[in-house]
C-alpha cells in the first residue's frame, strides 16, 4: 500500500530513463524494429507518448541508446591466450547478456551509421582477439592462411551468439555446452589453404519471366534492406514489372514474401534430395546437404525467418524449415555415438547459423575457398565427438 498521502503528486521513478531503454530492447528483440513504435512503448512503460519524446526526441535516438548500453559488455574482448580459457572466458562475457545476439543479428542494421561503424568496429576487435588463439592452438602455419584464420575467428563469434539467440530454443546450461563444443570444434576443423575460387556473383543475364525476376528482385532486397523498408515499387522497379503487372503476379508484398520463402525451402529440399540420392552412407550424406546449403544460401540464406511482421506466413515457413532441419538432426544422430536429438537439433541450429551468418559478412564473403572453408566448419560442429560437459548438459 502506498504511504502517499491522497491526493499527493505522483513522483517520477528516478530510473524512468532506463526503464524506457530496458522496455524498447525487449520490444525491439520480441517484435523488430520497424514493428515498435513509440505509442506502443509508452503504455508497455506506463507513461505517455509526450513523457517517452521528453526524454528520447526519436526513435531512432532510442534505438542508438539501446544499442550502446547493451554492447557496453563487449567493450573488453578476450584476453586469455589460450583456447580452452580464452572460450570459457568468452562464454562468461557473453551469456550474462543473452539480448546481445538478436541486437547484432537483426536491429544494428537501423541504427545511425555512426552506431553501426562503432559496433561493427567492436566486432573486428573481438575476432582480432581470437585469431593468436587460433593460431597458438592450431600451430600449422602449411595448413592455415590469413582467409581460413578469419573465417574461423567470425565462425566462432558467430557460435557465441548462438548463447542468446531466440531463433534457438534450449535450456540455458543445454545451450552453454553447445556452444562451448561448437567454438572447441570450429577451432579445430580441418581447413586447406586457400587456392579455389569463389563462383562468381550473379551477374549477366536475367530471366525472361516476370514473375522469377519479380522473387529474385524481393529475396534480394528483403535480405539487403529488410521487409518494412521495401516497396512492392521498389522491387517491381528492380525487375522492371510495373503498374498493373505487378500485382498480377502477387496480391501484395506478404504473398510475395510467402513465395520467396516457399521458393527458398523448396529448393532446400531438391538440393537434400539429390544429395541422398548420391549416397546411403550418413557421414557423405552430411557433407554433401551441408555443401548444398552453403550454395543455396548464396542467394536465398540471408533472408532470416522473422521480424517480417507477417507472423501467419513466418509460422508456415518456420514449420516447414524445421521439418527440413529434421533431416540434419537424424544424421548427427546417426553419426554421433551417444549424441540425444535435443543436442543433436541444436548443433544442426549452431551449424545453419554459423553458416547464414558468415555469408552476410561482406569481407568474408568475398574470401577465396568460402564454400569448402565454410561446410568443414559447419561439419565440424555437427560431427563432433560428444564430451563430458556436453553429455551432463
Amino acid at each position: 500500500m502506498s504511504t502517499e498521502p491522497a491526493g499527493a503528486p505522483r513522483r517520477r521513478p528516478k530510473d524512468r530513463k532506463q526503464q524506457i531503454v530496458t522496455h524498447a530492447r525487449d520490444m525491439f528483440i520480441e517484435l523488430g524494429y520497424p514493428n515498435v513504435t513509440m505509442t506502443a512503448l509508452a503504455q508497455q512503460v506506463g507513461i505517455t507518448a509526450g513523457a517517452l519524446y521528453r526524454h528520447f526526441r526519436t526513435k531512432n535516438d532510442l534505438l542508438d541508446t539501446v544499442l550502446r548500453e547493451s554492447f557496453a559488455c563487449l567493450a573488453q574482448p578476450v584476453t586469455e591466450t589460450a583456447l580452452g580459457p580464452a572460450i570459457d572466458q568468452a562464454v562468461d562475457i557473453v551469456a550474462p547478456h543473452p539480448y546481445v545476439a538478436d541486437l547484432w543479428d537483426r536491429e544494428v542494421r537501423y541504427a545511425d551509421p555512426a552506431v553501426r561503424s562503432e559496433h561493427r568496429a567492436t566486432m573486428h576487435t573481438w575476432a582480432g582477439a581470437l585469431r593468436p588463439v587460433l593460431r597458438a592452438h592450431r600451430a600449422d602455419p602449411d595448413e592455415d592462411d590469413e582467409d581460413n584464420e578469419d573465417l574461423l575467428a567470425w565462425a566462432m563469434l558467430s557460435a557465441l551468439t548462438c548463447l542468446g539467440s531466440t531463433t534457438l530454443h534450449a535450456k540455458a546450461a543445454s545451450r552453454r555446452a553447445g556452444v562451448r563444443a561448437a567454438l572447441h570444434a570450429i577451432a579445430s576443423a580441418p581447413l586447406t589453404a586457400a587456392g579455389e575460387e569463389r563462383p562468381p556473383p550473379r551477374t549477366g543475364r536475367t530471366p525472361v519471366s516476370r514473375r522469377e525476376r519479380l522473387l529474385l528482385s524481393a529475396a534480394r532486397r528483403f535480405a539487403a534492406q529488410g521487409y518494412q523498408e521495401t516497396s512492392m515499387s521498389d522491387i517491381g522497379a528492380d525487375a522492371e514489372v510495373t503498374g498493373p503487372n505487378l500485382y498480377s503476379y502477387f496480391t501484395g508484398k506478404a504473398d510475395l514474401l510467402r513465395a520467396v520463402y516457399e521458393r527458398g525451402t523448396h529448393s532446400l529440399w531438391i538440393s537434400l534430395d539429390a544429395a541422398f540420392a548420391r549416397t546411403d552412407a550418413p557421414d557423405e550424406a552430411l557433407r554433401l546437404v551441408i555443401a548444398s546449403y552453403v550454395e543455396h544460401s548464396r542467394e536465398w540464406g540471408a533472408l532470416v525467418v522473422g521480424r517480417s511482421g507477417e507472423r501467419e506466413v513466418e509460422a508456415d515457413i518456420l514449420g516447414a524449415q524445421r521439418e527440413y532441419a529434421a533431416e540434419w538432426t537424424a544424421l548427427v544422430q546417426e553419426i554421433v555415438p551417444g549424441v540425444d536429438a535435443s543436442a543433436a537439433r541444436l548443433r544442426v541450429q549452431i551449424g545453419i547459423k554459423v553458416i547464414n551468418d558468415l555469408l552476410r559478412i561482406p569481407h568474408i564473403a568475398g574470401h577465396t575457398s568460402l564454400h569448402t572453408g565454410l561446410a568443414a566448419v559447419a561439419y565440424a560442429i555437427l560431427a563432433a565427438p560428444v564430451t563430458a560437459d556436453a553429455a551432463s548438459a
